[in-house]
């Protein structure tokens, strides 16, 4: 802030000055007193200038509607929605959902430190704040080929960026634990900085999690019971309750909510579908499960406000001078009814992309050839390592029975990955358990960690197919059965489309819809799919190196004998 903007903020806050915008006579909820207070917001520029009876060159009457700060998901991942940065704001903001601290693994992952810059730009456009950490995890293993790394370097340089405000969470807790030079450089680097370094260690405990935290690792997301989540808050973590469209802990954790932690969050992990964007909404329909649940409104409101903002740093969170003017007006304080969001000291009205995407963003596809069912074919026969699903779980289960190829009748199918960033020629092959598909094929660019094509599918050539088809949309998801049924292009980095999210939804709702056709009777298929290439996540997974048994941390052969 420049001193003359100071100036004019004191003049305002002091009265002598009249201001641009006051909201007039709100019910404000002080998230820290824990009261209401009936008065007036005097907004300055991008700032809450006051509190108290203001006068306005603009003033909106807000008699009869409650005033909360703008709610901040303390831990996504832009890239899971699908959608570009803004047509994500362009749905969330208007329901009251102002700063998010985004993780920018997925794109990393594909692009590097280039694409995350673009998220960085693009965010700027748009009166959501985003403020990014940096991946810590560029690529998740040597068992894949990803399309970048990020290094020690990497994080001290991408850490001067603008709003970029730490290191995003640190999954590899065996590296920390077992003093990994790489993993610790970056912590390091991150600490000298005097910037946040956040965490990932389901079921870690006892003398590792010490380890862990000795290292100034300040929060972890992945709480799944309330031993757990409270033996990481009495070591001075904060406790990140997730609520998403799959992954759902807040009834787990339902008595840490209750009790209002001030070190306790309520955050997305990213993990919310495009049609429940639309329909139930982002942060603002957790905070409304919590109160559901019996949470207090106003402990509610803190979680998903002033407990991110004070353990980030962020100057929002709290309906007072100085703060970033993020003002949501409710009609309904427990159903959290909009009536109305100023973000950056501004009326939100409708939110228009005026960004540009970068050519490279949009070739990220390289492949090198189209595939053939020569390709992919599995040679020999025997007893083979075929990898289980296991519905809801990202872990997956490994079975053994003799396989010639695939057998509908149990269940067998062929699942590959196609290495995209590097024009290898990688693939990887294995057969798995759990899809139920009758016939035809499903691949998708979105396939954790490293983002290369996955697909499932009975026929070879429906397989091919599919991930062909994908090439030619430089990314995306597709569902074939003799010919290509159902598609959606994410041609952002093969990971987020550039279409508004109806059409996305629709256009996901068209291929779940197929998807059921060829016979399978999983709830979330694409989202199991996209995490059957994750080789961090036990037990069998298959990267475009091959099968990997994660447990024994190699690449194995399909065949036992």
């Amino acid at each position: 802030m420049q001193i003359d903007e100071l100036k004019r903020l004191i003049d305002v806050a002091s009265g002598r000055r009249k201001t641009d915008l006051v909201i007039k006579d709100a019910e404000i909820v002080n998230v820290l007193t824990e009261e209401f207070i009936k008065a007036d917001i005097a907004i300055c520029g991008d700032k809450i200038a006051g509190i108290g009876s203001y006068d306005g060159i603009k003033e909106i009457n807000a008699n009869g509607l409650y005033a909360v700060p703008g709610l901040i998901d303390g831990h996504t991942h832009l890239e899971m929605s699908m959608l570009s940065v803004t047509e994500f704001a362009r749905l969330v903001v208007p329901k009251g959902n102002t700063s998010v601290v985004a993780d920018p693994h997925e794109i990393a992952n594909v692009l590097g430190k280039d694409g995350i810059r673009v998220l960085i730009e693009e965010a700027k456009t748009t009166p959501l704040k985003v403020f990014f950490e940096v991946p810590s995890c560029v690529p998740s293993s040597p068992l894949e080929t990803s399309g970048a790394i990020i290094t020690a370097e990497d994080v001290a340089e991408i850490l001067e960026w603008d709003n970029v405000i730490g290191l995003a969470e640190v999954m590899n807790y065996p590296g920390v634990i077992n003093g990994d030079e790489e993993v610790l450089k970056k912590i390091v680097v991150a600490r000298e900085k005097g910037k946040i370094v956040d965490g990932h260690c389901p079921m870690l405990s006892g003398k590792d999690l010490n380890a862990y935290i000795s290292a100034g690792i300040g929060s972890d997301h992945e709480n799944t019971s309330e031993n757990e989540a409270m033996e990481k808050l009495r070591l001075g973590m904060r406790v990140m309750i997730r609520e998403g469209s799959v992954a759902r802990n807040l009834k787990s954790l339902l008595n840490l909510a209750k009790r209002g932690y001030r070190w306790c969050m309520l955050v997305t992990d990213g993990d919310r579908t495009v049609r429940d964007l639309i329909e139930q909404g982002y942060l603002d329909y957790v905070y409304r499960r919590a109160v559901e649940e019996g949470v207090d409104p106003i402990k509610a409101l803190q979680m998903c406000t002033i407990n991110p903002a004070e353990y980030f740093g962020i100057n929002a969170g709290l309906i007072a001078p100085g703060r970033f003017a993020d003002v949501v007006l409710l009609r309904d304080l427990e159903r959290f009814e909009v009536a109305r969001v100023i973000a950056n000291g501004e009326p939100v009205g409708e939110i228009k992309r005026t960004y540009s995407y970068p050519e490279f963003v949009k070739r990220s596809v390289k492949l090198k050839k189209l595939i053939t069912p020569e390709d992919i074919k599995i040679e020999g026969k025997g007893v083979a390592r075929i990898i289980k699903v296991i519905e809801g779980e990202i872990v997956t289960g490994e079975e053994r029975e003799y396989v010639e190829g695939v057998d509908v009748e149990r269940d067998i199918l062929k699942i590959v990955v196609v290495e995209r960033h590097k024009a290898t020629g990688n693939i990887g092959k294995a057969y798995i358990k759990g899809f139920g598909l009758k016939r035809g094929a499903i691949a998708s660019s979105i396939a954790h960690d490293a983002h290369n094509i996955v697909a499932v599918g009975v026929s070879d050539e429906d397989i091919c197919k599919a991930v062909n088809r994908i090439a030619e949309l430089q990314g995306g998801i597709v569902v074939v059965d003799g010919v290509v049924k159902a598609e959606l292009q994410l041609d952002i980095a093969g990971l987020m489309s550039e279409e508004r999210a109806e059409v996305v939804a629709e256009k996901l709702d068209k291929i779940h819809e197929e998807i059921k056709k060829l016979g399978c009777k999983l709830k979330s298929p694409i989202l199991a799919l996209s995490f059957m290439a994750l080789p961090v996540i036990p037990k069998l997974k298959v990267t475009d190196l091959g099968l990997v048994d994660v447990e024994e941390f190699k690449v194995m052969d399909v065949f036992v004998s």
